[in-house]
């Protein structure tokens, strides 16, 4: 396998992407080799894999369709010899001892790797995944949560429909009221609707705007820009362009390329430019000099490495060329100027040969002294075997170094070519080869290029450097071959001719082909989505920025890069922003942070921005790249939901009201006329309009808490009695637990007594509520530190430790109790108030042994 075990595919092969080599031995596809990263990413740093079947090596799941589609991508590759791009999918890999198995979700770039026309091996590149996967399963989460709370309103509905049909059996009277309810209902029906199709919507919008992103890698920066129409007119000139250029985007945006560079008119870009409009073909050539204007008039040579892509329009002609350009200007200048060095010394040794072969004519017309002669004769074996040495020691170091040599003299014809070179270009191994033969071989577009190369170098003297594709008849394929010469002028004894070497470039342009497409993606995704992609390094620094950035700003790509964009974040956003993006930059952490900013328009928009920490092969820290979404429309929803709740349960509240004081005026007329039966039904209606008023009170605070408008009013009190009261009110109202309250010592703290007083009546409600009838209720309240802690312990069903994480959660309800009443903002709204006295609250729990709820919150400084 001559192609694996190069240098250059052994650099690729071992860089920081997880990599595997399989043999073409379908449909077992033997493990042949796989990188460190690759080891790291399937944990088989201490299993050995190699010569294992794939199947073996990784244990195919039949259940899971994705893993019949790899073998099967695997079988098309190696028919095909194409490359193959997989989707996301997922394979949860085994542990090294292939007894648990943990969830990850991959993408895949299978390439045959070719040798003489045939596939050598499949070389598989594979990404991780997951992280991008699992968030978008976290927002699929928050849309079930949607859903459950659409859920618990109709519920409410029905419970509410339950308690209205009691009530008309035994009050014709409040028919009137029950019809304004039900009014109600449909008007929040409809606007629940409305919730879950924009939530809807957005999701496709997001979720289509991420996988645009799947693919993204870090790869280098260079020059790119967009030329539209046969006219080439420049569009989207990126800064290292405008760079290249000396130009400002100003003078060269929706110009012509002619317009704007004259020169080039004589020049064979024009051409070049032509011809892939009209064959649709990419052209990319390396180490191209380049006469350019400065915007002065001056004319300036510079070296680049350049490629022209055609983009098509939808019916498949070419609508635009990708330009991209690479500066190579300082690398071969100092190139040709060490090859200069070199090439003197070599004329200086050939001069010094010279010089030795004038003194040895001298030398003979010195016959008459033997003795001289004699030693002269010495001295010129002695240099001759040092030339023979010097010549042995050349050889070995073109062979060591994979160059092939040649030589050609003008004047004579005479043209040598060593057995290396003659390899290069698929010469035969004996026999007379000449100029002929070897310009045969070129890609006839490139003749001109090696005619220009040798007349310069005739001209100027200097060395030249030259690449140029071949036709290699040999394995009938395209390779890219570099020649390195000097034309050395004719002495006395020889004539003039041409020295150099020759090497076999083609591993070389290839990845540089590859590394430019890779950017081309990279730079295509980036700038046509519409998320805000952000590239920082380790200092902090802002790199990169898409064009989203500009549009939303209104400022050029240029300033944002440099006086970046916090002063348009909103004043009360942005110590929140720093914090948040401070704290994870020291510890190298991922962040997610939500803030609003001033738009283009003069307008605040909400975005949500999340940052990943980049780490180069080495794993050292790198910077972060940061993704931001557009979140404006989702924060009115929620403030129109909001104020809609609160007005739906305020107008609630007064038809409850006069239901309240009718059912408590006909309680006391029944149990005055001993009607215990009419007493009874009233009993059970009067229960239903708490409940529902302990609701609409819990709606009603969650609007005013989202809304800002839940005032907590501190004053100094004695927890103890209020403890006192809300047990003793507890055993009016319930006949079926046994309450007992059990304090140390006499408790003054300073909060909101009405606000503590409903955290303490809710965690006694659910006590109730949650626990067989016949047991106890435990309420304790103590002092530990500067806090009072009280706790509430039942002996109900407990719960389970994946709620416990989520029970505050607004809206969430334990899954397996949905038969008990509730909508899940009791928790929510306690651990929101006990969060504003600066406490904490929490739950500890064991199924089927009870629960304990407490809180804790600070002593009166007084």
């Amino acid at each position: 396998m001559n192609q694996i075990n190069s240098p250059l595919f052994q650099t690729i092969f071992n860089n920081s992407v997880p990599r595997i080599i399989l043999a073409c031995n379908a449909p077992d596809f033997s493990v042949v080799d796989y990188n460190e990263e690759f080891k790291k990413a399937t944990y088989t740093l201490s299993r050995n894999i190699k010569g294992l079947n794939i199947t073996e090596a990784f244990p195919l799941d039949e259940n899971n369709p994705d893993n019949k589609a790899l073998l099967n991508a695997l079988s098309v590759a190696l028919e095909t010899k194409q490359s193959i791009n997989l989707p996301s999918f997922q394979y949860n890999i085994p542990s090294a001892d292939l007894q648990t198995s943990e969830v990850r979700w991959w993408q895949s770039e299978i390439v045959p790797v070719m040798d003489n026309n045939e596939v050598q091996c499949l070389l598989i590149t594979v990404y991780n995944i997951t992280e991008k996967m699992l968030s978008i399963s976290a927002l699929d989460e928050s849309i079930e949560r949607e859903n459950k709370l659409n859920k618990a309103l109709e519920e409410s509905h029905e419970e509410l429909a339950a308690s209205n049909e009691e009530l008309q059996a035994n009050l014709e009277d409040l028919l009137s009221t029950n019809e304004e309810l039900l009014t109600s209902r449909k008007a929040l029906q409809h606007l629940n609707d409305e919730l879950e199709l924009r939530i809807d919507e957005r999701t496709a919008d997001l979720q289509s705007s991420r996988l645009l992103l799947q693919n993204i890698i870090q790869t280098a920066n260079i020059a790119m820009t967009l030329l539209k129409g046969r006219d080439l007119v420049i569009e989207q000139p990126n800064p290292q362009m405008l760079k290249i250029w000396q130009r400002k985007f100003e003078a060269v945006i929706g110009r012509k390329l002619i317009d704007v560079f004259p020169e080039l008119a004589q020049q064979r870009f024009p051409k070049l430019l032509a011809e892939v409009y009209e064959t649709g073909n990419r052209i990319a050539m390396p180490e191209v000099a380049v006469d350019i204007a400065t915007e002065d008039g001056v004319l300036e040579m510079i070296y680049v490495d350049f490629s022209y892509d055609p983009i098509f329009d939808k019916n498949g002609n070419v609508e635009y060329i990708l330009a991209s350009v690479k500066d190579i200007t300082d690398e071969v200048k100092n190139r040709l100027k060490l090859e200069e060095s070199q090439a003197e010394l070599q004329a200086t040794s050939e001069e010094l040969a010279a010089s030795n072969e004038e003194l040895s004519a001298t030398n003979e017309e010195l016959a008459a002294t033997n003795e001289e002669l004699q030693e002269a004769q010495k001295n010129l074996f002695l240099k001759n075997e040092e030339l023979l040495e010097t010549e042995e020691s050349l050889r070995l170091a073109l062979a060591s170094g994979n160059l092939g040599i040649y030589s050609i003299e003008p004047e004579t014809g005479r043209f040598d070519i060593s057995a290396k070179a003659r390899e290069f270009y698929g010469l035969p191994e004996k026999g007379i080869i000449t100029w002929a033969d070897v310009t045969a071989t070129v890609v006839p577009e490139y003749l001109s290029v090696i005619e220009e190369a040798r007349s310069n170098a005739l001209l100027t003297k200097k060395p030249f450097d030259v690449q140029y594709p071949i036709h290699q008849q040999s394995t009938n394929s395209i390779k890219w071959i570099r020649v390195v010469g000097k034309s050395i002028p004719k002495t006395n004894n020889r004539p003039g001719r041409f020295l150099g070497v020759i090497l076999d470039i083609t591993p070389e342009i290839e990845y540089i082909h590859t590394i430019e497409e890779s950017e081309s993606r990279f730079r295509n995704m980036a700038e046509a989505t519409d998320i805000f992609i952000a590239v920082g390094n380790e200092n902090s620094e802002i790199t990169y920025l898409n064009n989203s950035w500009s549009k939303l700003t209104g400022r050029s790509i240029d300033k944002l890069l440099k006086s970046g964009w916090l002063d348009l974040i909103h004043q009360d956003d942005l110590e929140k922003y720093k914090t948040s993006f401070s704290d994870a930059f020291a510890e190298k952490i991922p962040f997610t942070t939500e803030f609003r900013i001033l738009d283009s328009a003069g307008n605040y928009s909400w975005l949500l921005s999340k940052g990943n920490p980049r780490l180069n092969k080495n794993g050292d820290f790198v910077g972060y790249i940061t993704s931001s979404v557009d979140i404006s429309e989702l924060k009115k929803d929620e403030i129109r939901k909001n104020d809609f709740i609160g007005m739906v349960s305020h107008e609630l509240k007064t038809p409850l009201t006069a239901i309240s004081g009718f059912v408590q005026v006909l309680q006391a007329r029944a149990k005055k006329n001993n009607d215990d039966y009419t007493l009874m039904a009233l009993n059970r209606a009067y229960n239903q309009v708490k409940k529902m008023t302990v609701m609409i009170n819990g709606f009603l605070n969650v609007s005013r808490l989202e809304s800002g408008k839940l005032l907590i009013e501190k004053s100094d009190f004695q927890l103890e009695e209020l403890l006192k009261e809300l047990v003793e009110e507890t055993d009016l109202v319930q006949f079926s637990h046994k309450v007992n309250l059990s304090v140390a010592t006499p408790v003054k703290i300073h909060a909101d007594r009405d606000k503590i007083g409903s955290v303490i009546s809710n965690l006694l409600s659910n006590a109730v509520k949650y626990s067989p009838s016949g047991t106890d209720v435990d309420v304790r309240c103590e002092i530990l530190d500067n806090s009072a802690l009280v706790s509430i312990t039942d002996d109900g069903i407990g719960i389970d430790t994946e709620d416990i994480e989520k029970l505050f959660n607004r809206y969430y309800r334990v899954g397996k109790h949905h038969t008990i009443s509730g909508f899940g903002i009791g928790l929510y709204l306690s651990a929101e108030i006990i969060e504003r006295h600066n406490g904490k609250i929490g739950v500890k729990s064991e199924i089927g042994k009870g629960s304990t709820f407490y809180f804790e919150i600070p002593l009166s400084q007084n």
